[in-house]
């Protein structure tokens, strides 16, 4: 057990870069000037000529910086820093919260569970977004991340007192 809380972080990273590279690699159906499209996640994220969804750009945001913050937290004890130890527990806590929130968003994205309604080109064209798996499978495993990283937070803070 002890072994896990060890390496709860890099499992919260590898969590989180899964979840990042399903959001942008997995087709989304969108409703354009020119009728119904698939696009992929990026262009999903950022728009095109179609409505943005501000609750998958803000979910990827987050994903991002709980990532990078995962990722200085992985390297930064390989350097052995002694300055930034003290705030190892504050950043923890920033990304658990982080990923909890993006993948709260990523289940928010306009249009995530429309696949499952009668007739998907009606709902698309009403909603103009269809998320698909990808999205609701990043949210999962951004949610599965924040809860690993809950660990890493609390050996933190625990240690301080």
């Amino acid at each position: 057990m002890k072994k896990f809380f060890q390496y709860s972080g890099v499992i919260a990273l590898a969590l989180g870069l899964v979840a990042i590279i399903l959001i942008m690699a997995t087709p989304v159906m969108v409703t354009t000037t020119n009728g119904l499209k698939n696009v992929d996640g990026i262009q999903a994220i950022f728009g095109g000529d179609f409505k943005l969804s501000w609750a998958a750009l803000l979910a990827w945001i987050f994903i991002l910086i709980a990532v990078l913050i995962l990722l200085a937290g992985v390297i930064l004890p390989l350097l052995k820093v002694k300055a930034l130890e003290k705030f190892a527990g504050i950043l923890n806590l920033v990304t658990v919260g982080l990923l909890v929130v993006a993948g709260i968003f990523l289940f928010m994205a306009k249009g995530t569970f429309v696949s499952a309604q009668d007739n998907l080109t009606k709902a698309i064209l009403e909603n103009g977004y269809a998320a698909g798996a990808g999205f609701i499978i990043a949210g999962i495993l951004a949610i599965a991340g924040g809860v690993i990283a809950i660990l890493p937070a609390a050996i933190d803070l625990a240690k301080k007192k």
